[in-house]
């Protein structure tokens, strides 16, 4: 019977009706409601239902069904319409991916392992079918299986739970599947039709273990497979019925590889493209893989080797190539189809079409004889037998892993308390031994196990490990608390000198002796080690000795004058601290705004005070709204400094510019877009919509009606007025291609008439918008020049004058000139002032010692902890010596090559960390090799994630989401990849072991970048 979209439709819709009805009673299904049940078959090209939730009239013929299908959702649901909206979602993303597979198919599969495992005299322990819909694989499950199955999708997931009372269904996705806490680990058979498609899936398991694991990962198709495998116990069957791409695909070949280097390849049957037409009235290409585990093989059979090899073949005499196909299917007993013929896809590929032109009892007859006929020759029993040995297991470190302890003074659990700070790789003493601790991933564990594993004994001195375990336990402990504490652990600090000083009495410095031999043993050792730092002929202890190095102690013993006050209070606390300044000057809060009138204003929305740089900066005509609003609620003395500051706003506020003198073009994205909609409707005598989307900077324009405007004035080739209109309101051109023949052969190339007759239209369109403007009333243009001088003419760029600052320990005996230049002296204010800023000079007006000077004085000041300068590697020897001509007694880190080797670069990590530098200076190529800490990168996809869903959420509340499908499925990719890359990081900063010391950790806080324009830092860091 040929499928039928509103049987189908309707079948569905009778399905979650009766699920939701089920559910809500809180009972188990009936006999005849999982008949009901059992109709179910997904929304697989069902398209009517992306109009669910839009403005857009639903189709007549399914307006009904749909309308059930919503108030079903909002009874789920329980009247939450967020929770509604979700479902509805689901179900949508369920249209180009949830093709149920045809019955026959699975019978065939079923019946051909069944009769496999009773001829062997196997027993099928258990059976998972990890992307199940309602369960179509289940029967492969023998009587005393037990079964598991995942669904994703909540509704399917819901009626799946209630067809398989027997089985445990999971309502969620298959990567989940280490957190549910299965009964079984390993499964004996695992078959499924898994999706296809470029999302990403994160697994904490396979991205440990690197490599192809975490290559696989990226796409999730691959992902089923390699997980699959790693969950199949050995001689277990792995069935899937999955997209051709996986054996087609050049890219793919690495997921071949795995497959056939840790299985057998039982069966791999190319199916015809008109199969799902049965069940979801779409021709989709796909095909049956069957695999048996075999780890540790020897060697590849010559059919697995055919199976990694893709090929095209010649389409005509002309030369023309289709497409890649696994050179497999070319032999004999591979292919399920009585015809095949190369054909132009949809896309304008040549592929190789198979077709059943036969009976579907003949299909189904012929399948199962193939199977058979695959599984006589290639099953091997004897791997099944394995499964008792299965105990036995090589670990990641080459060692097998046993139930029994055979050498208790080899490698062996460790069981003493780990500390945070601690990673494999950490020396240890362990009942009585020196070793390591080896953090490792393994399937007897739930989470991370940790082993021991012994140093050879004549390495190492049991003594002075003895002397040194508390030397490295005091400094991680002082080191960690000063860094999330921010206060000073003074007793803490004296131990750590008493402990070393003792090491160091005992068994000589750690630089002497083979000390440092010693202590490298340790993965924290390089880190330990630099407490102590060697200068020319002597040792001296570093900084992190004698003051904390993960935060600036304020000094409270030394007087400022009011300006320096003021300065280090700007960036040291972000703002004017007040408290701080009268107790860095000893003056009274009186005499401190009367020092700095006209430096500080009043803020009474925040009722704290403000620079003027701050202040007098930014929307002046918001900020003074606001203030006069709130003068009528303040205290007598808060009205007289909020008078002062109102009136320094109103004396900063530019000149209104008038609309004559607006240059306005079309698709300024600060306009309204109903402004562009009303244009529209003029140009095209047709009421239209316009919606901007901010995320990626597009433009969606509709027309609510016909207009012979559209498809006639303005249309060319298959561009009509709606598509024109949009590349006016961006200003592009549309790539208009057209077919030739060129030796034969049909290729595309550009059409330069038609594009050129586009773009005269195009411009056409935005001259005829500024004439358009141009006549529009006289309230609508004020509108503009109001909307225009609120949002761009209502800032104010501050000045600064940096004349009053002195600049101590500031030397020019190696200089040819005596003082800074003036240029100099602002630009080194205004980076004091406001923490930063952008010194666009001309080469030679002295960038180089602005940087120096401002990061000297900074770090005098208390406005920065850690400065770093990065530069050229052609210039960076030019600011090192700069930087030290003009601070002879600075303390500067300024790393060679040799010292970003990777054997040397975590000790210059730790040197930076603990030490407090005056200054630190790298080179771009330096730099990028310092690795960022997760929670840095945690907040910049999470704030691109929060805008992508912003931009969905937008797309689905308009009437325009039938329009916009491609962006939308844009968007939803880069939603799921940002939701992968997010669970990854979050694994990270969880399990932080195997971390070497980051950006994050080194104290770094403030960087003065030379040169920027060359380089890309999101890139780099991120």
């Amino acid at each position: 019977m040929g499928y039928n979209k509103l049987t189908s439709l309707s079948a569905n819709i009778k399905a979650i009706e009766t699920a939701v009805a089920i559910h809500s009673q809180g009972r188990t299904a009936t006999q005849e409601e999982k008949q009901v049940l059992a109709q179910y078959s997904g929304f697989g090209g069902i398209k009517d239902v992306l109009d669910l939730g839009t403005d857009k009239p639903l189709d007549k013929g399914v307006a009904g069904l749909l309308n059930r299908l919503l108030d079903a959702l909002r009874t789920l649901a329980g009247g939450d319409e967020a929770a509604c909206r979700s479902l509805v979602e689901s179900i949508k993303s369920s249209v180009l991916t949830a093709f149920y597979t045809p019955q026959f198919l699975i019978d065939a599969v079923a019946a051909q392992i069944h009769k496999t495992f009773s001829a062997n005299g196997l027993q099928m322990q258990s059976f998972l079918e990890p992307s199940a819909g309602i369960g179509g694989f289940l029967p492969v499950a023998m009587p005393g299986t037990r079964s598991y199955a995942f669904e994703k999708d909540t509704i399917t997931g819901l009626v799946l739970s209630l067809l398989h009372e027997d089985a445990t269904a999971v309502t969620a996705g298959f990567e989940t599947i280490d957190t549910q806490e299965l009964e079984h680990l390993k499964f004996d058979v695992i078959a499924s039709n898994i999706p296809f498609g470029n999302f990403r899936v994160f697994d904490a398991d396979l991205w440990k273990k690197g490599g192809i694991y975490e290559q696989a990962t990226k796409t999730i198709h691959n992902y089923f497979f390699v997980k699959a495998m790693e969950l199949l116990s050995e001689g277990g069957l792995l069935a899937f019925v999955t997209s051709r791409g996986v054996a087609d695909t050049a890219g793919n070949k690495f997921v071949r590889e795995y497959l056939v280097n840790h299985a057998d390849l039982i069966s791999a049957i190319r199916l015809p493209d008109a199969l799902f037409m049965q069940t979801s009235g779409i021709e989709v290409g796909s095909d049956l893989l069957i695999f048996q585990k075999h780890t540790n093989k020897a060697a590849l059979s010559a059919r697995e080797q055919m199976f990694l090899q893709v090929g095209k073949e010649m389409y005509d005499m002309s030369g023309t190539m289709t497409e890649n196909a696994n050179r497999l299917f070319s032999m004999p007993k591979t292919v399920l189809a009585t015809d095949s013929r190369i054909v132009m896809n949809q896309h304008g590929k040549y592929v190789r079409k198979h077709q059943w032109l036969g009976s579907d009892a003949a299909m189904a007859q012929y399948l199962s004889a193939l199977l058979k006929y695959d599984f006589d020759r290639y099953f091997r029993k004897i791997l099944f037998g394995q499964q008792g040995e299965a105990s036995v297991q090589m670990s990641l470190f080459g060692m097998q892993e046993t139930t029994a302890l055979s050498v208790n003074r080899g490698r062996r659990a460790y069981t003493e308390k780990l500390e945070d700070w601690m990673k494999s790789g950490t020396l240890v003493m362990f009942e009585g031994q020196i070793g390591t601790v080896v953090f490792r991933k393994s399937s007897h564990y739930a989470d991370v196990a940790v082993d021991f594993v012994p140093v050879d004994e004549g390495k190492v001195n049991m003594e002075r490990a003895a002397d040194y375990f508390p030397v490295r336990e005091a400094y991680f402990m002082l080191s960690v608390r000063e860094r999330d504490l921010q206060t000073e652990q003074t007793a803490i600090r004296e131990r750590l000198n008493t402990l070393y000083d003792a090491f160091v009495a005992k068994w000589g410095f750690f630089h002497e002796n083979d000390n440092k031999e010693f202590i490298m043993l340790d993965s924290l050792g390089v880190e330990v080690f630099t407490i102590e730092m060697q200068l020319g002929g002597d040792i001296v202890k570093a900084d992190i000795m004698r003051e904390p190095v993960a935060f600036t102690k304020i000094a409270t013993d030394r007087i400022l004058q009011p300006s320096e006050a003021l300065a280090s209070s700007l960036n040291f606390y972000g703002k004017v601290e007040m408290d701080y300044i009268m107790r860095s000057t000893g003056l009274s809060d009186e005499d401190v705004i009367a020092a700095l009138q006209g430096e500080i204003f009043y803020n009474p929305v925040t009722d704290e005070w403000e620079h003027k740089g701050k202040f007098i900066a930014g929307n002046v005509i918001a900020k003074c709204t606001e203030f006069v609003s709130c003068i009528p609620d303040l205290s007598e003395r808060q009205q007289q400094w909020t008078e002062i500051s109102v009136k320094a706003l109103e004396n900063a506020t530019p000149e209104p510019i008038p609309y004559e003198e607006l240059d306005i073009n079309m698709g300024e994205r600060w306009i309204d877009p109903q402004l562009y909609a009303d244009f529209a409707a003029d140009l095209f005598g047709v009421e239209a919509e316009v919606m901007y989307f901010d995320v990626n900077d597009t433009y969606v324009v509709r027309l609510k009606g016909y207009s012979p405007a559209a498809y006639n004035t303005y249309s060319v080739r298959n561009f009509n007025g709606e598509d024109l209109f949009v590349h006016a309101l961006h200003d592009t051109v549309p790539e208009i291609t057209k077919e030739v023949y060129r030796n034969g052969d049909k290729v595309r190339v550009p059409d330069e008439e038609a594009i050129q007759e586009a773009a005269t239209k195009i411009q056409e369109i935005r001259s005829n918008f500024n004439q358009w403007l141009d006549a529009r009333p006289l309230e609508v243009r004020d509108e503009l020049v109001r909307t225009y001088n609120e949002r761009f003419n209502c800032y104010v760029r501050p000045a600064y004058d940096g004349s009053a600052q002195t600049f101590p320990q500031l030397s020019f005996e190696q200089f040819p000139y005596n003082e800074l230049y003036p240029s100099q002296k602002d630009a080194i204010w205004m980076i004091k002032q406001n923490g930063g800023g952008i010194c666009w000079h001309e080469v030679g007006t002295g960038k180089t010692m602005i940087m120096c000077v401002s990061a000297y004085e900074m770090k005098r000041l208390g406005l920065v902890q850690k400065p770093l300068i990065i530069g050229l590697k052609a210039n960076v020897h030019e600011i090192a010596d700069t930087f030290r001509k003009a601070y002879p007694n600075a303390k500067v880190l300024y790393p060679g090559k040799e010292d970003f080797t990777p054997a040397n670069r975590k000790e210059v990590f730790s040197k930076i960390k603990n030490n407090n530098w005056d200054c630190i200076i790298l080179t771009h190529e330096q730099f990028a090799k310092i690795p960022q800490s997760e929670e840095t990168m945690i907040e910049i996809f999470t704030e691109e994630l929060y805008d992508v869903e912003r931009s969905l959420e937008v797309l689905e509340q308009s009437t325009m989401r039938y329009r916009s499908r491609k962006m939308q499925k844009g968007l939803e990719v880069r939603q799921e990849n940002l939701k992968a890359k997010l669970s990854e990081l979050r694994t990270k900063l969880d399990d932080r072991k195997d971390d070497t010391v980051d950006f994050h950790s080194m104290g770094i806080d403030h960087i003065f970048v030379d040169e920027c324009h060359y380089q890309n830092f999101f890139k780099q860091q991120h």
